[in-house]
C-alpha cells in the first residue's frame, strides 16, 4: 500500500508540468525564446528584414515609380519607347517605361521574377497582342514609325524584330527547312541556289554549320538543347532582322552551351541590335553594353553596364545586384 501511495504522489507532482508553456519551465539564465509567429522588427529605414538579412522584393515601393535614373536615350536609336504601359485586364504590368535601344549593341534587362522584363520585351514586336485582354499604351517607335500603326503589317514587323524564346522551339521539320521557312515565307530567295546560300550563311553565323552540315535533312528536334537554341537563332537571322529579342535564351542550357550562345551574341552584335532578358547578373555583365533594371513594372535605372554594376545610383539596383533580394 505504501508503494502505491508513493507512486500516486510522484504522478501528482509531475502532472502540473504537462502542457505548460515553454517559457514557464526555462532554465535560469537561458535566452528568451520567441514564438513561431514572431516577426523581425522593421529596421530604421522601415524595411522588414527577413531572418537571413535579405530584403523582400516589396521593399520601398514608394521609391519606385518616379523618374528613371540614368541615361534612357541614345543617339540614333533603332527603338524609341516613351511612357509605355501594359495592362492585363485591370491589372497594370508595366508602368510608364521610357527607354531607347541602340544600334549594334546589347541591352540587358534584369530584375526579380515578375517585374515586367519579358512583358516589355514582347511589346517591341507586339507578341503581347496574342494574349487576350492585353492593352498597351504609350509610344514604341521602330525607325521612327509607331509599331501600333494600323497600317503596319505585324508579320513584317516580326520579321524585322526577331525573337528567341526561353525554351528552344524548332519546328518539327528538317534542319534545312527550319532555317529556310522564313525566307520562303517572305520571298527573300528567288532560286534554290539563293536559298541554299542563305541557309548555309545563317547556320554559319549561328555557329552551327560545322556540326550539322552533313545532316541537314534530319529533324531539328533531334539536336541537343544548345544546338536547338542556335538553330532557332539561325532561323531568326535568316530573315535578316534589324533587332533580335532574346527572352532568357540560356536558362535551359548547360554552362558549355551557354558560353557558345554568349559568344554568338557578341558576334551578332556587330550586325544587329539585341535586347536580352536574363536572371544571370554575370551573363548581363559579360554580353551587354547597357543594362536596365526593372522592379515591379517600373524601369528603375538604366545605363552603361560597367557603371550600373560598379556604381548603381538607386538603392534598389544596388540591393538586387548584391543579392539582398531577388
Amino acid at each position: 500500500m505504501n508503494e502505491q501511495r508513493d507512486a500516486v504522489d510522484r504522478k501528482a507532482r509531475l502532472r502540473p508540468l504537462t502542457g505548460m508553456p515553454a517559457t514557464q519551465v526555462e532554465r535560469p539564465g537561458a535566452p528568451e525564446r520567441t514564438t513561431p509567429d514572431a516577426r523581425p522588427e522593421p529596421s530604421d529605414s522601415g524595411i522588414n528584414l527577413k531572418p537571413s538579412g535579405r530584403i523582400g522584393s516589396t521593399a520601398k515601393l514608394d521609391e519606385v515609380g518616379g523618374q528613371t535614373l540614368g541615361q534612357t536615350t541614345v543617339e540614333d536609336p533603332v527603338f524609341s519607347c516613351r511612357d509605355v504601359s501594359v495592362f492585363y485586364g485591370t491589372k497594370q504590368g508595366i508602368k510608364d517605361v521610357s527607354i531607347d535601344v541602340g544600334r549594334r549593341q546589347v541591352l540587358a534587362m534584369i530584375g526579380p521574377s515578375g517585374c515586367g522584363k519579358s512583358t516589355f520585351l514582347r511589346c517591341l514586336n507586339r507578341m503581347n497582342d496574342t494574349i487576350p485582354g492585353t492593352r498597351v499604351t504609350g509610344k514604341i517607335l521602330l525607325e521612327g514609325r509607331d509599331v501600333h500603326d494600323h497600317q503596319l503589317d505585324v508579320v513584317q514587323l516580326r520579321a524585322r524584330v526577331g525573337m528567341v524564346f526561353q525554351k528552344p522551339n524548332p519546328f518539327p521539320k528538317s534542319i534545312y527547312d527550319n532555317v529556310a521557312y522564313g525566307p520562303r515565307m517572305h520571298g527573300l530567295a528567288r532560286t534554290r541556289a539563293e536559298l541554299d546560300e542563305l541557309v548555309c550563311t545563317s547556320l554559319q553565323r549561328a555557329g552551327l554549320w560545322e556540326e550539322v552540315k552533313g545532316r541537314l535533312w534530319q529533324l531539328g528536334t533531334g539536336l541537343s538543347g544548345g544546338q536547338q537554341q542556335r538553330l532557332c537563332i539561325a532561323r531568326t537571322i535568316a530573315v535578316q532582322p534589324e533587332v533580335i529579342l532574346m527572352d532568357e535564351p540560356c536558362s535551359a542550357l548547360d554552362p558549355i552551351a551557354t558560353a557558345r550562345i554568349e559568344d554568338l551574341i557578341d558576334e551578332l552584335r556587330e550586325s544587329y541590335a539585341i535586347v536580352i532578358v536574363t536572371h544571370s547578373m554575370q551573363q548581363a555583365a559579360r554580353v551587354s553594353q547597357r543594362t536596365a533594371y526593372f522592379h515591379l513594372g517600373s524601369l528603375v535605372e538604366v545605363g552603361d553596364t560597367d557603371r550600373v554594376f560598379t556604381n548603381p545610383r538607386h538603392k534598389l539596383t544596388e540591393d538586387y545586384i548584391t543579392g539582398r533580394f531577388g
